[in-house]
């Protein structure tokens, strides 16, 4: 897709492009030591960036160390997240002014051997193209279920079930924060500008789903959150500043201003409208490499994609037939064995549904379609065991045609002679990616 980002750069955009810069050139002298590369995961959502972009400018401007955040997200698969792009806009950071890993003189294989130590966050396991050294990871902040990886780094806070990570980032580096806030200038007396409190709280209101009480949102969004209003961008010039209502415990609504941009900001994340079925497939994707029982390998990609099934089949000139053979594709190109796509959607009577289809091929580490439809049999089996967690039903079930259910219509559609694949839909709405990557890595671990 077209990126179509036009942003004048700020102080925030100022200090990356100068940072940047002068790591560079730092590792092209072969001064790598003394750097910390701060990586959130290869999914690229807009908690993953605002996390690992203020990771390091709080880091650098408040504690005087030296930190750059670095992209996984390849340059032009930007545009594919527009409330990305709306956000940083927001924030006054031009894409240009984001490193990413083929900017780098050196391949990340070589980061670590050059004396460069990481910092994790939106993710805490260091990722292959870094290296397996552990050691080397200094920091981790996430939300994610704690994987148990670099055990003796000197900061390990892993949230499992906070909202948003920008929210961890936000209340660690919120002691140095507030005291830079403490002279005579206030808040613009700080080296924090407001539009990293921006950038923070678009991530918060993505993940939180606008602070809605009873849903994602927990005490470190709400607290994240009355912090960053104040300060941001959003406030400037409102008459209501007040955060009163952001606690856990209030049922008042958030500050107007607040609730306009959480709206804006979500209505632009889930209008996909224009993106191919391999779009949807790659704009948040993300990679495991799972053991199993038996000592192989299983490589599985999870998609999340924000439009239910049957309108991305609709859109498709030949239906079925056609989504299939781009999913083929895509797993094919990626070498994945099983390929998980996520759907989270709303119908048109304005209810939130959610849906789980896995495809499993046979080419890689699966020699045989038998072998693949017991992976397939064993990962449902795996599904339907968390019932609280997933709440499976069989896809379209109540909905009959003259063959039956949608399921029973669909599946001799969707096996083949190389792959099996199965949909459901998933009555409880609340469980996400978060949840179905460590259901599914946990029955992987028995196959």
């Amino acid at each position: 897709m077209t990126n179509t980002n036009v942003t004048q750069g700020g102080r925030l955009a100022d200090f990356l492009k100068s940072q940047n810069a002068a790591f560079l050139a730092d590792l092209k002298a072969g001064k790598g030591k003394g750097w910390l590369v701060v990586n959130g995961n290869e999914a690229g959502d807009l908690d993953t960036i605002a996390s690992s972009v203020a990771y390091a400018f709080l880091a650098s401007a408040l504690l005087g160390e030296r930190a750059v955040p670095l992209l996984l997200t390849p340059k032009d698969l930007m545009g594919l997240r527009p409330e990305n792009l709306y956000a940083l806009q927001q924030s006054n950071l031009p894409l240009e002014d984001l490193l990413h890993t083929p900017d780098l003189p050196i391949t990340t294989q070589e980061l670590a051997p050059a004396g460069v130590r990481f910092v994790l966050v939106d993710h805490n396991r260091l990722l292959p193209r870094f290296g397996s050294d552990e050691s080397t990871v200094t920091a981790i902040i996430d939300h994610h279920e704690d994987e148990h990886a670099s055990p003796d780094a000197p900061l390990r806070d892993i949230q499992f079930g906070a909202g948003s990570c920008s929210s961890l980032v936000t209340e660690h580096f919120r002691p140095q924060w507030q005291a830079s806030l403490a002279g005579p200038a206030g808040a613009a007396g700080s080296p924090v500008p407001p539009e990293l409190a921006t950038l923070l709280l678009s991530a918060n209101l993505i993940d939180t789903h606008g602070l809605k009480h009873g849903g994602k949102a927990k005490d470190v969004d709400y607290a994240a959150a009355s912090f960053l209003y104040p300060l941001s961008t959003l406030a400037a010039g409102s008459s209501d500043i007040s955060t009163a209502a952001l606690t856990s415990s209030s049922t008042a609504p958030i500050p107007g201003p607040l609730e306009a941009y959480s709206t804006k900001i979500a209505d632009i994340k889930f209008d996909v409208s224009g993106m191919s079925t391999y779009d949807l497939l790659q704009r948040d994707y993300k990679q495991y490499a799972w053991a199993t029982g038996s000592g192989k390998t299983l490589n599985v990609g999870l998609s999340t994609v924000p439009k239910g099934l049957k309108d991305q089949v609709k859109a498709e000139e030949k239906g079925w037939a056609s989504w299939l053979a781009t999913s083929d594709k895509f797993m094919v190109e990626r070498g994945v064995d099983v390929e998980g796509v996520l759907t989270t959607f709303k119908t048109d009577k304005g209810k939130s549904k959610r849906e789980i289809l896995l495809l499993v091929r046979t080419g890689g580490t699966l020699e045989t379609i038998e072998d693949a439809a017991k992976v397939l049999e064993t990962l449902e089996g795996g599904l339907r065991v968390d019932a609280d967690d997933f709440a499976l039903e069989d896809w379209g079930a109540g909905k009959k045609g003259e063959k039956g259910t949608l399921a029973e219509e669909v599946k001799p559609l969707i096996n083949s002679t190389s792959r099996v694949a199965k949909v459901w839909d998933q009555t409880n709405h609340r469980s996400t990616r978060k949840q179905v990557a460590p259901a599914l890595q946990h029955v992987v671990s028995k196959l």
